[in-house]
């Protein structure tokens, strides 16, 4: 990461970038846990993908309640709580897989899990606005980064609790997350809460209904891509051949290239606008994913990353011109953005098992090559609409 591009940030927004980092941390480590549960329990394709489904969903039809709340109460009570209840439940999941080996009590334990990642989304973002008056693009990049960041890290964490403890090894989580919990508590009164109080009736809390649909219809094709890739990419690539460690790795390649596309999409979005970084990054994703299935080796590794980059690069971006389109109720933009864009995650997770159960999971992925279409088309009609520029 360029130094240059962090060094005049607040230090307050270090911090609400650490608390994404520690968010992410625990609830993006799924994906190695599936192939120990197809193993484990005989689970199919299409179960991995309903459980991805139930994430998806459990999470973004929740969260404008959550960006609701956030614009009315204390976001920075929001993001410090949303720690310990999803170390809690997400350290619980694979205890209940292993002692249960039932399918079903899984479900509510990713729910309540998931409630924690909707609290906390909406309220975070919120904080970055607040506590940057500057550079906002760059601001809301580092916030971005460290969500990616905890992403990368998370299968590392969580794959070396498993190898010692098997499924339960998930429960490593508990105590981590009580503690960044405490340690956020102590450290609340370091940030400013936003300064505007969104009011019942009030006709300047929101803005275009239609140009924040569209931003939301560029994150859904973003995130039906973004979350079939990181569901199943670990699962292809053992199909494929590869070691469970060396998959466990490329994985972490692909988060934690999501982290330098958000750091660079964000602060050059400052520079040349939002509208060009999104359709850049969903136009060059194409060329860079079909070059995943026709290498191999260190070319389809690279490959993998410069997927990572173009789908990170749009992140940061499109929560900015969600804010910036209803700046006096940045948790409910955010929230709408975040929540009713990232469902489809799910869904594509879920038809992208279908897929795979009745041809191949190579076909399934290979049905995500079109899908960045769909993001371009929407930025452009933005563009032509409400011309940014």
């Amino acid at each position: 990461m360029n130094l240059t591009l962090t060094k005049r940030l607040p230090t307050a927004v270090f911090l609400i970038a650490f608390t994404h980092f520690a968010l992410e941390l625990h609830h993006n480590f799924l994906p190695v846990v599936y192939p120990l549960l197809i193993e484990k329990m005989g689970l199919t394709y299409s179960q991995i993908g309903t459980l991805a489904l139930v994430v998806s969903i459990s999470g973004a039809l929740t969260q404008p309640l959550f960006g609701y709340v956030s614009d009315r109460w204390d976001p920075r009570m929001m993001v410090a709580g949303s720690m310990a209840w999803i170390g809690f439940w997400m350290g619980l999941f694979g205890v209940v897989a292993y002692y249960s080996q039932q399918y079903w009590l899984l479900m509510p334990v990713i729910i309540l899990g998931s409630f924690a990642s909707a609290a906390y989304h909406p309220a975070g973002a919120a904080l970055v606005p607040a506590n940057a008056a500057t550079r906002r693009g760059a601001a809301m990049s580092l916030f971005s980064v460290g969500g990616n960041l905890g992403s990368a890290l998370s299968p590392l964490i969580v794959s070396a609790g498993l190898l010692w403890f098997g499924l339960r090894g998930t429960a490593v989580l508990i105590p981590l997350g009580l503690l960044i919990s405490l340690f956020l508590f102590s450290q609340s009164r370091q940030l400013a809460r936003p300064e505007h109080t969104a009011t019942k009736g009030s006709e300047s809390q929101t803005g275009s209904w239609l140009a924040l649909g569209l931003i939301v219809l560029v994150v859904a094709a973003r995130s039906w891509f973004q979350g079939s890739l990181i569901t199943y990419l670990p699962e292809w690539l053992l199909s494929e051949g590869r070691p469970l460690s060396l998959a466990s790795s490329i994985f972490s390649i692909l988060l934690i290239s999501l982290s330098i596309g958000s750091i660079s999409g964000g602060t050059l979005s400052d520079k040349v606008g939002r509208v060009p970084i999104i359709a850049g990054s969903m136009v060059l994703m194409v060329p860079f994913y079909w070059l995943m299935f026709h290498t191999s080796g260190i070319a389809q590794i690279v490959a993998i990353a410069l997927v990572g980059v173009m789908v990170g690069a749009s992140f940061p971006v499109t929560i900015l011109m969600a804010q910036e389109i209803w700046p006096q109720a940045t948790g409910l933009a955010g929230s709408l953005v975040m929540g009713l864009g990232w469902l489809p995650a799910g869904i594509g997770s879920w038809v992208v098992g279908l897929v795979a159960d009745r041809w191949s999971l190579t076909t399934g992925l290979t049905t995500l090559m079109f899908v960045p279409m769909v993001g371009l088309t929407a930025v452009l009609l933005f563009k032509w609409r409400f011309d940014e520029a």
